[in-house]
């Protein structure tokens, strides 16, 4: 049951930090470049965590 839920895609704006590392490298790789929406909202988000740390 506990691996189901980790399959299941998670809302950007619910992820942490190294949620959204992992996810990037995921992307990318996947998508084979950095130019899609979701990377760019990824970046934006992981930039407003860091941000709210600071």
């Amino acid at each position: 049951m506990a691996e189901e839920k980790e399959k299941k895609n998670k809302k950007i704006s619910k992820m942490t930090v190294e949620e959204i590392d992992a996810t990037l490298k995921k992307s990318i790789e996947t998508m084979n470049g950095e130019s899609s929406q979701y990377i760019k909202h990824l970046r934006e988000r992981k930039e407003e965590l860091l941000t709210k740390q600071k």
